[in-house]
């Protein structure tokens, strides 16, 4: 893993970020959301024979927009949605920034790059934490699960956010701490940059690979 040196032959024109493991501790409750969106989707008729082991929360995301799709009367999406919420709101109540969160993101919007915001969070809850957080005029693009069909590692929010910027997908960094956060950058075509010591541990024999880790986010300030 390379440490981020931003040189005279590359510079990101645009930095995205994921939200929770990134800019705020992790704080959301995986274990009893994912209980609790099985259970709600037994309740509607559902087996859970649809999901291979013990699925994910983006898996069973994924299995609920495949049946949407192809059934314009399943309930499935907004039962999950509601649960989903639930859990978010849970973890807004928790939400802080990280101590150099705010520093980092005002002085790379000083510099002048636009910043956007990538998350698998709900909208709710990402415009409450934005308010309570502050950070009303720092991101230029924010897009949630709610504007997605497939959550990340699938590559979809990542770049309609680089389309709605204007830039090319290989002149953005994506700044995240998971393994689903370097997958959907990989998938899109951006440049990966992993923050230590979020919601998963990276390890020289690990599938996904960053282009650059950092071990606290004002590396990024040149």
């Amino acid at each position: 893993m390379n440490k981020i040196i931003i040189t005279d032959d590359w510079e990101p024109e645009a930095y995205l970020f994921d939200f929770e493991g990134t800019l705020v501790p992790f704080e959301w409750n995986l274990t009893k959301g994912i209980l609790a969106i099985l259970n709600e989707i037994e309740l509607i008729g559902y087996s859970m024979n649809l999901f291979d082991g013990s699925p994910s929360y983006v898996d069973i995301h994924k299995v609920a927009s495949v049946i949407s799709e192809q059934d314009d009367e399943s309930t499935i999406m907004n039962v999950i949605a509601e649960v989903f919420d639930q859990f978010d709101a849970d973890a807004l109540s928790r939400w802080k920034l990280y101590k150099d969160a705010k520093q980092t993101l005002n002085k790379l919007k000083n510099n002048g790059k636009p910043l956007g915001l990538v998350s698998n969070v709900g909208s709710k809850a990402i415009n409450s934490a934005i308010k309570k957080l502050k950070l009303d005029d720092i991101f230029e693009i924010v897009i949630t699960r709610n504007h997605v069909s497939r959550l990340k590692p699938n590559p979809e929010g990542l770049l309609i956010a680089a389309n709605s910027l204007k830039i090319d997908p290989d002149s953005i960094l994506f700044i995240g701490d998971s393994f689903d956060d370097l997958g959907a950058a990989k998938a899109a075509g951006m440049k990966s940059c992993f923050l230590s010591g979020g919601q998963d541990r990276m390890a020289s024999n690990s599938s996904e690979q960053p282009n650059f880790t950092i071990n606290q986010l004002k590396e990024l300030i040149r």
